[in-house]
């Protein structure tokens, strides 16, 4: 099926479902929630003790799986597997990759990777159920995508850089700044980031992979 309208439409299912399961919880507080770290010494660091070190543990948990995920990537078979199946997936298959098999896995690792996503905003940033809490930040993913080339250290250094942007609205509302102009500047990042994707030249020089999007079906030429 095409990838982008499916991909749409279980966007849409998603919110829908979502929506529904949680009516019951608006409102309530967890029992649980993920709570600050401190570790150890450097969280007395100043400015940068309380920033970096005294954070819940899903924020620790993302250094050590970027790592890894590059890793994966870049430096094991199944890594090269993974890129040429993006690549050219015919290609792939003629060499004897399982191109359904990759890429069948590699969907449902990025779904795990975005209920990470979600259980983060629900448990550790706003310890609690709000229907449509993630307020689009999962289409920033995609601009995120695109400035990161597909490569995760970028990726961690993005997603710090537009997480930045977003909590700029607060650092400089108390200025006299419309807030609704400070709310929309991670979503103009967005767009400028995904314009400067649209040229077929940097998507190249960017390591967009060639097949991205594109559905494979064995034998088609």
């Amino acid at each position: 099926a095409n990838q982008i309208v499916s991909g749409l439409a279980l966007t849409m299912f998603g919110v829908g479902l979502s929506g529904l399961l949680g009516k019951a919880y608006i409102g309530m507080p967890l029992p649980c929630k993920f709570s600050a770290v401190n570790v150890p010494y450097l969280c007395k660091i100043p400015i940068l003790g309380p920033s970096l070190f005294s954070r819940d543990p899903l924020l620790y948990l993302s250094v050590p799986l970027t790592i890894f995920l590059w890793f994966l990537l870049y430096k094991t078979r199944w890594g090269i597997s993974i890129r040429s199946v993006g690549e050219n997936p015919a290609a792939s298959d003629a060499m004897g990759v399982k191109v359904y098999r990759v890429q069948y896995l590699c969907v449902i690792t990025g779904g795990l990777l975005s209920g990470f996503a979600g259980a983060y905003l629900s448990l550790a940033y706003i310890p609690s159920w709000i229907e449509g809490m993630v307020g689009g930040r999962g289409w920033i993913v995609i601009a995120l995508t695109i400035f990161a080339g597909w490569n995760p250290i970028r990726a961690f250094i993005g997603a710090y850089l537009f997480g930045g942007i977003y909590v700029l609205q607060y650092l400089l509302q108390p200025l006299g700044i419309s807030p609704n102009i400070l709310m929309m500047l991670p979503y103009i990042t967005t767009l400028f980031v995904l314009f400067l994707g649209a040229s077929e030249s940097l998507k190249k020089k960017m390591g967009s992979p060639a097949s991205l999007g594109v559905a494979y079906k064995r034998g088609e030429k």
